[in-house]
């Protein structure tokens, strides 16, 4: 065996020892930070050049849905 595969090795028993209910926390704890840095972008990043432009049209709608479903998802599985 090459110096890699004691790399590997070590590698795969140090994360197969975090338990699976850390790993789904910070999971559904990165995609909270997502939906929170999406919903704090300023209004001219996702509706440049016209102000006047209906709800649906705000990207930070459909971006922080998007989010919400995927953390719905990966919350009950």
């Amino acid at each position: 065996m090459t110096p890699l595969h004691h790399v590997g090795n070590w590698l795969r028993d140090l994360f197969g020892a975090i338990p699976l209910g850390v790993v789904r926390g910070l999971f559904l704890a990165t995609l909270v930070v997502l939906l929170i840095w999406v919903l704090r972008q300023p209004r001219d990043a996702a509706r440049p050049n016209e102000q006047s432009k209906p709800w649906f049209e705000d990207l930070r709608v459909w971006a922080a849905a998007a989010i919400l479903i995927q953390i719905a998802i990966y919350a009950v599985l």
